[in-house]
This record gives structure tokens, C-alpha cells and sequence, in this order.
């Protein structure tokens, strides 16, 4: 595909020559590698946005998984004291029954 650029100021004009003339390509050339440099840095940093967004999403579901895992932990606790009580059990006595009966250590999941 071909590209024109009109009414280029001289000066660049003169800098294009010197830089294309030590990279040994032509002007042509080496515009050519800028644009394509900068149409892919484009892609990159659209990419990256892309990115930090879904980051952002999953950073918020993992704050909510956190909180309801936080919040279920607090009412399976309210549930054992409660059966405990109910059932008239001294809460570490039944640690030490799960931990006989099912080889559950309950005090290291807590």
C-alpha cells in the first residue's frame, strides 16, 4: 500500500536523509520501519489495556470470593457453637472427636 505525506518541512526532510543514510536504507524504508514500528506499539499498548482490565475484573472477583468465603467462615462457626450448645458439648471435646474419628486437624484449619 502506498502512503504520501505532503508539505513535509524541510528540516525533518533533512533529518529523515541523514538518519536513512547512516542505517544505510532508503528514506522510503526507513519511514516505512517507523510506521510499522508504531502501528505495532499501538497494538501492544491496546494489549495491554486489554489486559489491565481483565486484571481489574479478576482482582474484583477474588475480592468477592474472599468476602464470601470470609462471611461463610464466620456463620460455619456460629452454626458449631450453636450445635455445641445445643447438643450441650464442649466445642473442644469435639475437636478431639473429629480429629479421632476422620484424622481432621482442627486446629490447623484454623
Amino acid at each position: 500500500m502506498d502512503l504520501k505525506i505532503r508539505d513535509l518541512d524541510a528540516g525533518a526532510m533533512q533529518v529523515l536523509k541523514e538518519v536513512a543514510s547512516k542505517q544505510n536504507v532508503s528514506r522510503n524504508e526507513l519511514l516505512k520501519r517507523h510506521l510499522e514500528d508504531l502501528a505495532q506499539f499501538q497494538g501492544i499498548k491496546r494489549a495491554e489495556k486489554d489486559l489491565d482490565s481483565t486484571l481489574r475484573s479478576v482482582g474484583k472477583a477474588l475480592e468477592i470470593t474472599y468476602n464470601r468465603l470470609h462471611q461463610l467462615e464466620k456463620q460455619s462457626m456460629k452454626v458449631y457453637l450453636l450445635l455445641a450448645t445445643v447438643l450441650d458439648i464442649d466445642p473442644e471435646e469435639t475437636d478431639d472427636y473429629l480429629e479421632n474419628m476422620f484424622n481432621v486437624n482442627v486446629k490447623e484449619m484454623n
